[in-house]
């Protein structure tokens, strides 16, 4: 018989030990992120991600923006990033934080939603349609009304004229996102989709849009 123990020892089953990779990966990423950030003044980097900025008392400054509905507050010049009540944000929301500073451009929003492969997400299109409107349109059927509540709970708002259903959020300050849900019609099933928009890729690399629009469906559902 195996033990506990025994799969332990397999690589990639030490589940403890894959989170402790993946936390020390995301804190090097966020080291590197910083050093690239600290030749950066405060008003020109505010003006490119579109944030607010503050004085501080000790000659410091506070750049101030939304991660969805949650007041986040990057304090320059060293890049730590809290919530409004001025406790740490969890890690992957202070990586994504600083990849959007990195990636920051002052592209104006282009107002045309695209799908993920076109801002650069071909090669993970199939497989965030997989894990985000297909999964979706599995969970929430022809059960529109309660999608609707869920979607108003997490903080998005109705967009007309799109589908049967259409919501808007700010994930970030210049990253909006969108989903598209069709009601079952005969024998089709349900469809949703994510979407972003066109300028998305000035914020964001595919790869972190895919987790952000990941992270937002894990809400919904």
């Amino acid at each position: 018989m195996v033990s506990a123990d025994d799969l332990n020892s397999i690589p990639g089953l030490d589940q403890n030990a894959n989170e402790e990779k993946r936390r020390q990966a995301l804190l090097e990423r966020c080291e590197q992120y910083k050093v690239k950030l600290k030749d950066q003044k405060p008003h020109e980097l505010a003006r490119l991600a579109a944030l607010s900025v503050r004085e501080k008392t000790d000659g410091g400054f506070m750049l101030c923006g939304d991660y969805y509905d949650e007041a986040c507050r990057i304090h320059w010049p060293w890049f730590a990033i809290t919530d409004s009540s001025d406790n740490p944000v969890d890690l992957q929301t202070e990586a994504l934080w600083l990849h959007y500073l990195n990636k920051a451009d002052g592209h104006p929003l282009a107002g045309r939603w695209v799908n993920l492969s076109e801002i650069g997400g071909l090669f993970y299109q199939q497989a965030f349609q997989g894990y985000c409107g297909d999964k979706l349109a599995e969970t929430w059927g022809d059960n529109i009304e309660g999608l609707r509540r869920s979607c108003l709970a997490s903080g998005g708002w109705p967009v007309a004229g799109l589908a049967d259903l259409a919501f808007e959020w700010r994930a970030l300050p210049r990253l909006p996102l969108c989903l598209c849900y069709r009601m079952p019609a005969g024998p089709k099933g349900a469809w949703a989709t994510m979407l972003f928009d066109a300028s998305a890729n000035h914020y964001v690399a595919a790869d972190v849009a895919a987790i952000i629009g990941k992270s937002l469906a894990d809400r919904l559902i």
